[in-house]
Formats: structure tokens, sequence, C-alpha cells
């Protein structure tokens, strides 16, 4: 160890030599730090000391954090710095697995930039509609709606079975269209399978099928790509099916808990972030995903399922409140259930949501007629707009009861990491 220097001060005109203190280690050992609990931090500290906090196991600094604009305690290097919270559950903004640690200079994150669970980001650029009715006759036919055109485009009969009054899942590269029958409103535990990659039908598989059958049903889904579910409601039963939309395999045993209505006339439901919303005749409920438990719906808006429920997964939804052929719409909160603003997006009903990034559409519903009547709603205003042109479905003269899945660029590539479309990576304007 050197000698420090000496510095002259002076106070009250007499002179003083002061010895700066100087530390310099030359060793590869270490140095011991003061050591003590959160409740023994100095009374009265001063910016700059460092400690090691024997409450939160970690070293700590008395510094300026500058999301506060305070001198405070905080894990080192110094307030609001450190070793970011960690969590496993998927459902937290902590959470972390499969996160890499990275620094902006001043704070370390948590990066999820690996393809796992939440890390990846879905930029929905497209969508697909298929099946649906008109006048008592249920279609198999699949059309495909470019968001950044708002363009629709008729892929053909693609689906092995017709059917109405169904619900559907999707996942990354699938569209699956639960309750198929070949009738109208039929009640069936079937599945038909459709490839958002080839854009074309798949050949059925069991796994697929609900463990009961099901007629005028609903669903919801777990939007999380990595293992998430869809659930899949009423239609004449009260049990409560998951379907793996990783592992694509309808769960056959422990079951969540059954819903408080299981009739058939009919039930629609709506997706969230964090739960799934339904209603049924006078029943209103909401469904969490992280623990599979249903409660109610207290704020529930008026009227049965025939009016469906259009999502945003930004905070808000967009749940009719009348029958068929009624107007009026409320915007809800999607964590709370609570209604925000009053809407009206004219008569409608048995509505075909689809659900982009900063607008949703309505591809075709019951407005008096099944005449493929197709607007979209700006998420930002909630205005809607009345769409002709290319934009409504074709390949039929109307459709309702129908069912929509929202697709990314992922959806495009195949098993062999072939892109056989790119509908675009951009988040499409309204």
């Amino acid at each position: 160890m050197r000698r420090p220097p000496y510095h002259k001060r002076t106070v009250d005109h007499r002179e003083f030599y002061l010895e700066e203190t100087l530390v310099e280690v030359n060793s590869t050992d270490g140095i011991k730090v003061p050591v003590g609990t959160t409740a023994e931090r100095p009374g009265t500290p001063v910016e700059g000391l460092f400690r090691y906090n024997s409450t939160d196991r970690t070293f700590e600094g008395y510094a300026f954090n500058e999301g506060t604009a305070q001198v405070e305690w905080g894990p080192i290097a110094g307030a609001g710095g450190g070793f970011p919270d960690q969590s496993p559950d998927r459902y937290s903004a902590d959470y972390s697995v499969g996160a890499v640690l990275k620094s902006d200079g001043t704070d370390v994150y948590w990066s999820l930039d690996a393809p796992t669970e939440w890390g990846t980001a879905r930029i929905y650029t497209h969508g697909y509609v298929g099946g649906g009715y008109q006048n008592g006759n249920p279609w198999s036919n699949v059309n495909r709606t470019v968001h950044a055109t708002d363009t629709s485009t008729n892929l053909g009969d693609t689906l092995d079975r017709s059917g109405a009054y169904m619900a559907g899942s999707f996942s990354d590269n699938k569209h699956w269209f639960h309750s198929m029958d070949n009738s109208q409103r039929g009640s069936s535990n079937y599945t038909s399978g459709f490839s958002m990659t080839s854009e074309s039908g798949i050949t059925h598989q069991s796994q697929w099928d609900m463990s009961v059958s099901r007629a005028s049903m609903g669903s919801f889904q777990d939007h999380q790509h990595n293992g998430g579910y869809s659930y899949l409601i009423g239609g004449g039963n009260g049990r409560t099916d998951a379907f793996n939309l990783n592992t694509e395999v309808m769960r056959t045993s422990g079951f969540p808990p059954d819903h408080a209505d299981g009739g058939d006339d009919p039930t629609h439901g709506g997706n969230a972030r964090l739960k799934g919303w339904y209603k049924r005749s006078g029943t209103r409920q909401m469904f969490t995903w992280k623990n599979e438990t249903w409660g109610y719906w207290e704020h529930g808006p008026g009227g049965d399922g025939w009016k469906k429920i259009l999502g945003s997964m930004i905070g808000h939804m967009y749940v009719g409140t009348g029958n068929n052929n009624q107007n009026g719409n409320q915007r809800v909160e999607d964590t709370t259930g609570i209604q925000t603003r009053g809407l009206n997006f004219g008569n409608m009903g048995e509505e075909n949501f689809e659900m982009g990034m900063r607008k949703g559409y309505c591809l075709g519903n019951y407005n008096g007629s099944q005449n493929n009547n197709t607007f979209k709603v700006n998420y930002n205003t909630d205005a809607y707009n009345n769409l002709g042109g290319s934009s409504p479905p074709s390949g039929h003269g109307g459709m309702s009861s129908a069912h929509c899945s929202s697709s990314s660029s992922i959806s495009g590539v195949d098993d062999n990491g072939t892109r056989l479309y790119d509908y675009g990576t951009n988040i499409p304007n309204y």
C-alpha cells in the first residue's frame, strides 16, 4: 500500500494539512465490506455508500435513482439497477424462463429473444375465417383476409366437413374447427383441421376431437404459443374441454372445473391475454388461464350469446349487448370485465370476429340477412367502418356463425424453414 498525498485546507484563516484516504489493493483475494440486514442500514446514509445486505443477500449502494429522482438504497450497481427480478410464472411481468440477461448501459434486464413462451412476439398480419352457414346450408369454405389491404380471398372448400354454430382454436400454423357435423347446428365431437402454412385442409386426427359432443358451442384460448390451451364450452354440456395448442391433443383427464351453463342456444366466448369470457342466457363467467378456475362476470353486458366478443389483446374487448339483428356493443376492460363505453356497430349477431393488431374485423354476420357484411373496428378510437369491394369473404352468398383465426409471418414458414408466403411483418395500420 502506498502513502497517500496530503491536501491543504483553510478554516477560519487557519491552515490544515489533511491526509486523503486512498486504498489500493494489490492482491487476488478480496475486500470485506460492511455487512448487515436491511434494518441495520446506516440511519443517515450519504450518497456513495456501499455495503452487503444480508437480508436480500446482495450488494447494495446508496445512489441516485433516475426512475424516482431520489437518492436511495438499491442493488448494485446503484438504485434502480442490479440483478432484475425473476419468475417462473409465464403470466408475471418478471417471467424469465429461457430469457437472456442483457444491459442497456445503465440497467440490466431479461430479454426473451428465444422463441419460447411469451418470448416471440406475434404481429398478426392476416387471418382466416371458415365454416358458417347461409339459409340453413353449412359451409366447408375458408377465406383469407390480409390486414394491410383489408382484402379477403376465397381459398375454396378446404375443410373435410362443413359446420356452423361451432367454435375453433388456432396456433401459429393451424386452425381447428370443433363440432363439425355437416349440418347447420348438429351435435358432434368432431374437429376439422386447416393448415395456415399451406392454406389447405389437413387430414383429420382423432386426438383433436372433443371428449363430449357439442352443438351451438363456444371457445376461447390462451394466446400462449408454447403449450397454451384452447378451452371449449357449452353446446349442451357443462364440461370444459382443454385442447393443447402445442401438442395438438385434446385433454382426456384432469379437466378444468365445469362451467355454470352448458346450454346450447347459443354459447360464445372471447379471448383476453389472461382470461377468457363468455355469456349464455343469464350466465356470465370468466375463466383464468393461470389456474384454470371459473369466476362470475359481475359486470357482464346484457343479451345472449348470439352477439359475440371481439378481443384486442391490448387491454379491452368489444361485447355485444343485444341478441340477433340488434345493435348495441360495449367496450369492456378484459381483466376486470367492467364496461367503459357504449358503442353501436349496427344491427348484427352471429358475427365472425377476427383479431388484428390495431384493428379487428367482422367478416360476415346476421343483420337481418346473411350477406357477408364486413366492417373493421379501430382499437384506438373504437370507431368502425363498413367495408365493401374485396374486403368481404366470398365463395358463397353469406356466412354467419363461422370461426376466425389470426396469423403472423411465422404461419407462412413450413417445417423445413421454407417461407411459402409473406403477408408482411410490420403492424398493419388501421
